[in-house]
């Protein structure tokens, strides 16, 4: 069997770029042009200044992959579908309830909103994290779901666990596995580590009367807080290392249940890069 060729990323493109972030091309920075080739279809000939090699390879390499994509086509339908949600809001209106910042630019009105301690500017076509780090789809998902909601209840500290969420039975067991499991699994005799990796994401350790080795809250989103309880693990009585996540009893004014069970792997998979 042939081996499957490798599909082109967005920072393959990055690096084959000025990032002078010019704007010749149209775009604000040379990740959104990137970004825009490589999931939207535009034109690599728009930035002027390609080696004319490595615009060659670009150029064949799109065209050897077709229809291929790093993402399924579905997740674009999906984006296209929560855009159409958010297309008539006022931003004005929507940023205080979600915990948003309003911004103008190039005569248009974005949102930023902070997702696990990096900054996204949201506008009504495109997302764009403010540090121009490369990002993906499923994140541009989460956000225009997060602004859809458009905010409910004040939050009330009242912790629920996610068993106890309407809708939550059929998505509990990925949620598990996406989420708590593996922050357990990565730091399996490392509390003290989860520690420093939460301070990252501006996590408090409040007393939380738990018998957990690390109890802290933090907020993955402006609105949507976190608490999570770490038990390490007792080789001498076979226990492995456990995480518990529990949610203000309001979190479904904020996230839909599907987006909230990403947004948990989200947090894993912040977590395990900052173990490293």
């Amino acid at each position: 069997m042939a081996e499957k060729k490798r599909l082109l990323q967005i920072l393959d493109l990055v690096k084959m770029l000025p990032r002078t972030n010019c704007k010749e091309c149209g775009y604000p920075t040379c990740m959104a042009f990137a970004t825009h080739v490589l999931r939207e279809g535009e034109t690599p000939g728009k930035c002027p200044y390609w080696k004319p090699q490595d615009l060659a390879f670009v150029v064949q390499s799109l065209a050897d992959q077709g229809n291929d994509s790093a993402y399924p086509e579905h997740l674009f339908s999906a984006r296209k579908f929560v855009q159409g949600k958010i297309k008539e809001y006022d931003f004005s209106e929507v940023a205080e309830k979600i915990g948003a910042r309003l911004v103008e630019a190039e005569g248009k009105t974005f949102l930023v909103i902070n997702l696990l301690e990096r900054l996204y500017r949201v506008g009504k076509e495109q997302v764009e994290p403010l540090d121009d780090g490369e990002h993906d789809l499923w994140e541009h998902i989460l956000l225009y779901n997060y602004i859809a909601e458009a905010g409910g209840r004040p939050l009330t500290g009242n912790w629920v666990a996610m068993e106890s969420l309407p809708g939550s039975l059929a998505k509990r067991k990925a949620f598990v596995s996406g989420c708590e499991e593996k922050i357990a699994a990565a730091y399996s005799g490392q509390p003290e580590l989860l520690r420093q990796s939460l301070k990252v994401l501006k996590a408090e350790f409040p007393d939380l009367e738990s018998n957990a080795e690390v109890a802290a809250v933090f907020y993955p989103l402006p609105m949507i807080p976190f608490q999570l309880l770490f038990w390490d693990a007792d080789l001498d009585d076979g226990f492995t290392a456990q995480v518990k996540i529990l949610f203000d009893e309001t979190v479904l004014d904020y996230l839909d249940i599907e987006s909230l069970v990403f947004l948990g792997g989200k947090c894993a998979e912040r977590l395990e890069g900052l173990q490293s």
